[in-house]
């Protein structure tokens, strides 16, 4: 089996070998962001998106790289290419770097740069066909004080937490409420129903993160006719959705069988829910 090769600042080392200070704020306080990606044949499937959202996210916590897109991009795909993969997993994780203790920022210290590229662990056809079950969570919307918008945080603890409790209950995933009750997203996720052959997802908030995945599926909904809103979805439009799907970069579209525990009546995956799956998984080869 091939040694994961693992780029840290401007170097590859394999995985035994790949470390980061005890002094590194992305250890000390979770102090950055991540992004994870997904590559088909050795092509990251809307990179530049994914790249557009590091950076933004990046200077909205103050953190300013010593890389250019450019060179982020090619050190991204040079670590596809020297673990020698094909169809992979790519996390970049950027932290404030290594710095004295205290949460004062030091703004002359480096950030941290990994990239950290896997095979990809498929999840089984039998979960997309017969369905995931999800547990919603009053007032667990996840939100970073400070930060109009989500973004992707290394400081996890909240989503760890939430969807643990939602595995202990049998469950895939947990889906997060904001204070006036209204959906958000899930812990590794976002959330989208179908009633009425209309699909619709949240807004894109202080709770709700603007998923590369979840865009794409708006893009492939306006450009094959497909009716949708981001709109406001409380408890009772999920309990009477027709259809409901998860998406990430990694799960693609993960159709909803269970609420609560409780079955959707209707078939899973529904027609428009499986119509979206295919329309994505050709965009991915294309």
């Amino acid at each position: 089996m091939h040694t994961p090769i693992v780029y840290i600042n401007g170097l590859f080392w394999t995985i035994d070998k790949a470390t980061v200070s005890v002094l590194d704020r992305g250890f000390t306080y979770g102090d950055g962001l991540f992004e994870t990606m997904r590559s088909y044949s050795g092509k990251i499937f809307r990179l530049e998106c994914h790249l557009d959202r590091l950076l933004q996210s990046a200077r909205s916590i103050f953190i300013d790289l010593p890389m250019t897109k450019n060179e982020i991009r090619a050190a991204i795909n040079a670590s596809i290419q020297i673990n020698m993969l094909s169809n992979s997993i790519i996390r970049i994780t950027i932290t404030r770097g290594e710095q004295d203790p205290g949460i004062n920022i030091d703004y002359n210290a480096p950030p941290t740069v990994v990239i950290f590229a896997r095979p990809i662990e498929r999840i089984s056809e039998k979960i997309y066909k017969n369905g995931v079950g999800i547990k919603l969570y009053k007032n667990s919307g996840i939100q970073i004080q400070g930060i109009p918008n989500q973004i992707k945080s290394c400081n996890y603890l909240p989503n760890i937490l939430l969807r643990e409790k939602a595995i202990e209950e049998g469950c895939f995933e947990s889906i997060l409420l904001d204070h006036n009750n209204n959906i958000t997203e899930g812990t590794i996720s976002n959330i989208f129903i179908i009633k009425n052959n209309q699909l619709k997802t949240p807004h894109v908030n202080e709770f709700v993160l603007s998923g590369i995945t979840r865009q794409a599926i708006l893009d492939i909904c306006r450009e094959n006719s497909i009716s949708f809103m981001e709109d406001t979805i409380t408890e009772k439009n999920m309990q009477e959705a027709d259809e409901i799907f998860l998406t990430n970069s990694v799960i693609g579209v993960l159709p909803v069988s269970q609420i609560n525990h409780r079955k959707l009546k209707n078939t899973i995956p529904g027609p428009i829910t499986k119509k979206i799956g295919m329309l994505l998984l050709k965009s991915f080869e294309e």
